[in-house]
């Protein structure tokens, strides 16, 4: 029989060190996905040797790390921890900045129809990509990278919660805030979070020996009708700006607001006879009154 990725799931657990769980009731939590491409990153090492025969010896693996995607459907509650691993800090009266204290997490994905458990180790929320689009949900892609992936027995005496039953939220509500005044023209948006961790390796020794922090960056596109010229002559003039997307199930939201935004890139093209929607490319940098890059709301 075929493993079904129906069948599949994935939990995860904060670690007690990089690469440790605890060795007694290790305590799973889910994650909520819709895709995922989590799987050891291994380098191929060839062989550059002259030979008679005009061959060469098979390649080798080499040196190896975890990395890959997990795409997800935001919903309410489902993923706070994660984005606290994400900015590195922690929740304050349900806000949440950028900081520097790094956790990492085991990662454990089941193929409940097979019996094989897999556990990625010594993982890092590296990125977080935000995607909206008319009538669809509100996507979110954790860009995971860790140090190693190997075969698992599950403990006896773990435990693993239940997954939220909130709905996933959809781009049909919510609200889009430019400059402080509500965008009800866009048609669509994405931004993407990046901590810019990368692995690092030593000599005699396969996996990982490190994951290396970076500087925190965020950037994004906003695509939208072409009203007034106005967002373009933010473009032109260099005026920089904010930017606040709120998502909401109806009863719980979640907001991103990014303090100090200038739009590097845009276009002007006029493709045809309908409507004109221009498409812009924004960074956001740090803002000293904030003191972040990006803040995290939620609603309880």
């Amino acid at each position: 029989m075929a493993a079904s990725g129906s069948r599949v799931q994935f939990f995860y657990t904060v670690e007690t060190a990089p690469g440790v769980i605890d060795d007694t009731a290790p305590a799973f939590k889910p994650i909520r996905f819709n895709t995922a491409s989590l799987t050891r990153n291994v380098a191929q090492v060839g062989s550059d040797e002259i030979n008679p025969k005009r061959q060469r010896p098979k390649d080798d693996q080499g040196t190896y790390s975890t990395q890959g995607e997990i795409v997800s459907e935001l919903s309410a509650g489902s993923f706070d921890e994660l984005l606290a691993i994400l900015l590195q800090s922690a929740w304050a009266t349900n806000t949440l900045k950028v900081g520097s204290t790094e956790q990492t997490i085991a990662i454990l994905k089941r193929h409940t129809d097979t019996g094989e458990d897999l556990l990625y180790s010594g993982c890092r929320i590296n990125s977080l990509a935000v995607s909206a689009a008319i009538d669809a949900r509100v996507l979110l892609t954790f860009g995971v990278i860790g140090t190693e992936a190997e075969p698992f027995e599950v403990p006896i005496d773990a435990t693993f919660a239940a997954a939220t039953t909130t709905d996933p939220m959809v781009t049909s509500v919510g609200q889009l805030t430019e400059g402080g005044t509500s965008l009800a023209y866009a048609t669509a948006y994405d931004f993407t979070l990046s901590n810019g961790m990368e692995a690092i390796f030593a000599l005699h020794r396969r996996p990982a020996y490190d994951v290396q922090n970076g500087v925190f960056t965020a950037t994004g596109t906003l695509s939208a009708y072409r009203e007034n010229g106005g967002l373009y002559a933010k473009f032109l003039n260099e005026t920089d700006s904010t930017l606040a997307c709120t998502f909401t199930d109806g009863a719980k939201s979640v907001t991103f607001a990014f303090p100090d935004i200038g739009y590097v890139q845009a276009d002007d093209a006029v493709p045809g006879p309908n409507a004109i929607v221009n498409q812009f490319t924004w960074s956001a940098g740090y803002d000293a009154a904030a003191d972040t890059t990006v803040t995290i709301t939620r609603s309880v």
